[in-house]
């Protein structure tokens, strides 16, 4: 089926391409006209594909899942930002004041390293084979 269906499709594709060139050269404003209507109904189109199917399928163009992943990444970045966060430079204090500061971040940075990152840990398989005391 496939031997027969080639030469018919190039022959097709030949006299389209024909029929454009003598269109091109006969007719060249209503060619343009043509083509541009063509364009225009093809955005459209697309558009309205985009917008009614594909704008709500979240990042990537996954499903519901990819939703659900995404609330958890934002939170998490909001969560770095707030850890992470760069304190606001202080306006000329009195030297009191300063030792006053200095003595304050010594205590919360003792506070942040008490409350260090959560680690879970994941046991695997461990293979029996592979113990190499019993050697």
């Amino acid at each position: 089926m496939r031997n027969w269906m080639t030469p018919v499709m190039y022959t097709l594709i030949g006299l389209a391409i024909f029929f454009v060139g003598i269109q091109l050269f006969t007719n060249t404003s209503g060619f343009l006209t043509s083509i541009v209507t063509m364009i225009g109904i093809a955005a459209l189109i697309y558009g309205a594909i985009y917008f009614f199917f594909l704008r709500n399928r979240g990042f990537g163009g996954g499903t519901g899942g990819n939703r659900n992943e995404m609330k958890k990444y934002k939170q998490a970045v909001k969560q770095s930002k707030q850890k992470y966060k760069q304190q606001t430079p202080v306006v000329k204090k009195s030297p009191v004041a300063k030792a006053q500061a200095k003595t304050s971040t010594i205590g919360r940075k003792n506070r942040r390293r008490a409350n260090g990152p959560q680690l879970r840990v994941i046991e695997g398989n461990k293979s029996k084979d592979k113990n190499r005391a019993t050697f």
